[in-house]
């Protein structure tokens, strides 16, 4: 029960009393005065209580903009997070710095690979140069080996169009062949699956079981990657 209800409660109560009462008048002026005390005391409880929910409301209101402040912080940082794990194509020719971002965004939504993967890949592979040729042979951006160039039907592995396509649609084979596992997808990416299989190499967990290169190339990836 709150002030306010003993306040009503207790008046009706002080009213029915005087009604009833035959008392003489000395006795009435000392029931008047308690009454007038007691009912002045009950509305101060009364007004205490309703400034009491307002503050609480007002304490409510406060805390539900500081948590909507909160979440709106925490999305921008997300945004911001989002964009800083962009990998930037460098090249000292901007012709060629456009023509790989272009392929990049088509090879991406063609073979619904992630375009950061992409460009993580050629990173680590290339560094952008697509005229770069490895001690083992391996060519252009994405390294593609002789025999990947012979499967994947690459005529001009030198090529920035060609050598992305390619490259995006063979990380895509093992990305599909791992469930979607891009550790994994990179580690026969660059260590070779018939090599993780012969190795018994069926998680990442296992990656020591393969050739040192390849465990450094997935982390050096995995690290651009995800920013």
């Amino acid at each position: 029960m709150n002030g306010m209800e003993f306040l009503n409660i207790t008046s009706n109560l002080s009213v029915g009393n005087t009604n009833q009462c035959t008392c003489n008048s000395s006795s009435n002026n000392s029931g008047d005065v308690f009454d007038m005390v007691l009912i002045s005391l009950l509305r101060a409880m009364a007004n205490n209580n309703e400034t009491c929910n307002v503050n609480k409301t007002a304490n409510l209101n406060k805390l539900s903009q500081n948590q909507n402040q909160n979440i709106g912080l925490g999305l921008e940082t997300q945004n911001s997070i989002q964009t800083s794990n962009k990998i930037e194509v460098t090249s000292k020719s901007e012709d060629t710095k456009q023509r790989i971002e272009n392929a990049v965004s088509i090879a991406s939504k063609k073979y619904n690979v992630d375009a950061n993967l992409i460009k993580s890949i050629i990173k680590v592979e290339s560094n952008f140069n697509p005229k770069v040729v490895s001690s083992a042979g391996a060519k252009g951006l994405m390294q593609l080996m002789p025999e990947n160039c012979r499967d994947l039907g690459v005529k001009d592995p030198f090529n920035i169009e060609e050598n992305i396509d390619a490259g995006t649609r063979h990380i895509k084979e093992y990305l599909d062949k791992y469930n979607g596992n891009v550790e994994m997808g990179l580690m026969a990416f660059n260590g070779g699956p018939g090599r993780m299989a012969r190795r018994g190499v069926t998680s990442i967990a296992q990656i020591y079981k393969m050739p040192k290169e390849t465990q450094n190339y997935v982390p050096k990836v995995m690290k651009y990657y995800r920013g």
